[in-house]
């Protein structure tokens, strides 16, 4: 038995030594093959060699690069320099074209100021010699004019006379009186029309408002038929109940909400969705919920503020559940809205397993059922 025991030991033994001896081989085939595809001595010290000089070119690369980033920087102040004095050139240069515009000067051309001055230039050039070869000609034309003007005079001398105008020596001294008898016809013309003109304008005003009366008539006219006009209360009232709504559901949603219609059905306008527009049917449970409550709220507010003197009021409300939807940051501003509305003398009852909720009501009647009956007990902070 021990020699049994020993046979068998030794053949474990030469197993695990026959596979150990496995795995050796596979290593050195692999070890083998690896050394196989290496590079010899000679080639990988070529090759630590060739990284040892692209390491000193990256360096130097590095340090040129450095001064290229740093030459850059310099050439980028002096280019913004460059810019500022390229600028005040333009505006010197618009100030001498600016004098000179009355005189016919040419526009100035885009880009370029030195073309801009080249421009200016050539124009002044031939500008001064064009008017200076026409300086006799306008010379002679001031002596023509001259001798015009005097025979003008001596002419109208002569239709004084003729006319029998008295003419107190001088014709520039008769001629004043006349130019003001005809300034002062031409004033008193100038006020009829004025006045005309005025008159013009207030006729075309009250066109205006007979015309705006005449079209708020025609709608009233349309409105109040007994086919329409309950339908334009319908619509007005429920703008204004949207309107109230869309405020509420603001503040209950933190401004993520508004309400809105559209072809008899309600939408909401999601700000947290690029102000997107979609029905009230995508909204999740708690977002239902507080549509909801934002309607209610405004429907009992414009129910309350439509009922006529001695007609019965709408001054309580009553919330059955919805609150166990809601998360802890919405039912706190929930709660906070309920307690709001219920100040003065409105009644707000909530109907509701949420404990946070209930603890918050100064009054409640807690129900409570065993297997026979139920009962109600009142309970007061």
């Amino acid at each position: 038995e021990a020699a049994q025991r020993a046979v068998n030991a030794a053949t474990a033994a030469a197993e695990r030594a026959k596979t150990t001896l496995d795995g050796l081989r596979s290593r050195s085939d692999a070890l083998s093959r690896a050394l196989a595809k290496a590079p010899g001595v000679p080639d990988a010290t070529a090759q630590l060699a060739r990284i040892d000089e692209l390491g000193t070119a990256v360096g130097d690369s590095d340090r040129r690069l450095a001064a290229a980033t740093s030459a850059r920087a310099s050439a980028a102040s002096a280019l913004a320099d460059l810019a500022v004095r390229v600028g005040q050139a333009w505006r010197e240069l618009r100030r001498a074209r600016d004098s000179v515009i009355r005189l016919g000067a040419p526009d100035l051309p885009e880009g370029s100021v030195l073309a801009g001055w080249t421009t200016l230039v050539t124009w002044s050039t031939a500008a001064a010699r064009s008017r200076a070869a026409a300086l006799p000609d306008a010379q002679d034309a001031v002596i023509a004019a001259t001798r015009h003007r005097d025979e003008a005079a001596k002419h109208l001398a002569d239709e004084f006379t003729a006319l029998d105008l008295p003419v107190d020596g001088d014709l520039a001294a008769a001629a004043p009186a006349a130019a003001a008898a005809a300034l002062a016809q031409a004033q008193a013309d100038r006020r009829r029309i004025a006045e005309r003109r005025a008159r013009a304008d207030a006729l075309r005003t009250d066109l205006d408002t007979a015309l705006q009366d005449q079209q708020v008539s025609r709608m009233l006219g349309s409105l109040l038929r007994s086919n329409q006009f309950p339908e334009w209360l319908e619509a007005a009232a429920l703008d204004t109940l949207v309107i109230d709504a869309s405020k509420r559901l603001s503040d209950l949603s933190g401004g993520q909400f508004e309400l809105t219609h559209r072809d008899g059905e309600f939408m909401v306008v999601d700000h947290a969705d690029a102000d997107s527009l979609r029905s009230v049917r995508t909204l999740s449970g708690g977002e239902t919920f507080q549509a909801s409550l934002a309607l209610a709220l405004a429907l009992s507010t414009q129910l309350s503020s439509m009922a006529a003197e001695g007609a019965a009021r709408l001054d309580s409300i009553f919330l059955d559940e919805g609150f166990g939807t809601l998360d802890d940051a919405t039912l706190e501003v929930v709660a906070s809205t309920l307690e709001n509305l219920a100040q003065g003398d409105r009644m707000v009852g909530v109907v509701t397993h949420v404990g946070a909720l209930a603890d918050r009501i100064p009054v409640r009647f807690r129900v409570r059922r065993d297997s026979r009956t139920s009962s109600i007990e009142r309970e007061s902070l």
